[in-house]
């Protein structure tokens, strides 16, 4: 669950830092407890991003890297690609440093094509209705608009440094409660 969450635009990159708790609720019967995650993305220009993801275990840390790129076949859609590196634990024997190396590539993989899904069925709103929690939605639309138009009609507020964080205090605690209340049901035996 997050506890931090940061944009930062600048230039032609824009980054993202993220960091998140493990969930209670969600806890594996078998292997290391998964305590927390730490994330830095960053957009190369509108199509290629690398995101450096940490999660941090009992045991220490589980380092992975996915890149994604996509570029225009048409108007309405584009081609995906996008590649997983987890590096082998240290601190673990030689078979088990790979089989959580492979779990944990795997448990990336899920992550990034449930993201995917969501995508499949968004679409532009020019006007939209937003909350704080949205984030900061034209400024994202004003620097991918400095790809789309000549080097020379490139304006300041596409280019210039843009810092937004948002406060997760407040969503933080409606998760909780939802924690809890799976916890409580898992708890009776419903879940």
């Amino acid at each position: 669950m997050p506890t931090y969450f940061k944009n930062i635009f600048e230039g032609h990159i824009a980054t993202q830092y993220m960091n998140g708790e493990g969930r209670p609720d969600m806890g594996s019967t078998e292997g290391a407890k998964m305590l927390g995650n730490t994330s830095v993305a960053s957009y190369y220009g509108p199509s290629f991003m690398i995101d450096d993801l940490t999660y941090h275990y009992e045991y220490g840390d589980a380092q992975s890297i996915l890149i994604n790129c996509h570029y225009p076949i048409d108007s309405n859609s584009f081609v995906l690609q996008y590649g997983i590196i987890v590096k082998k634990s240290e601190a673990l024997p030689g078979d088990e440093a790979m089989r959580t190396a492979i779990q944990l590539g795997d448990y990336v993989k899920l992550g990034f094509e449930q993201d995917v899904e969501i995508w499949r069925h968004k679409a532009r709103v020019d006007n939209p209705l937003l909350v704080e929690e949205d984030g900061p939605v034209y400024q994202l639309r004003r620097w991918y608009q400095q790809f789309y138009v000549d080097a020379g009609d490139v304006q300041p507020d596409m280019v210039d440094r843009f810092e937004f964080e948002l406060d997760t205090t407040r969503p933080y605690e409606a998760w909780m409660k939802e924690v809890e209340a799976n916890m409580a049901a898992h708890g009776a035996g419903s879940v």
